[in-house]
């Protein structure tokens, strides 16, 4: 493999688990939400944590896929429209 092939299988495999730690923590925070009533306080906050793990688990998709195609992260996230940046 050439060099750039191996920085590439490195960053799927960072990638991966990535979604996997993201995917975790929104079952968790799925897990807390279920038992809650409607007007529990504790809902909008929870709700909003999992909205913006699901976007990170969607992303960071979208980058797996684009280096599985031999692309780099820079061209999904362009492709996708966002802006660069780290993908927390």
């Amino acid at each position: 493999m050439s060099r750039a092939d191996d920085q590439r299988q490195e960053d799927l495999a960072a990638t991966s688990e990535s979604i996997h730690d993201d995917a975790r923590q929104l079952a968790r925070v799925e897990d807390e939400k279920h038992g809650l009533d409607v007007g529990d306080s504790r809902l909008v906050p929870l709700s909003k944590e999992a909205e913006r793990l699901a976007d990170n688990v969607a992303r960071k998709s979208r980058v797996e896929r684009a280096l599985s195609e031999g692309r780099t992260a820079t061209d999904a996230d362009a492709e996708a429209g966002r802006p660069e940046g780290p993908l927390d």
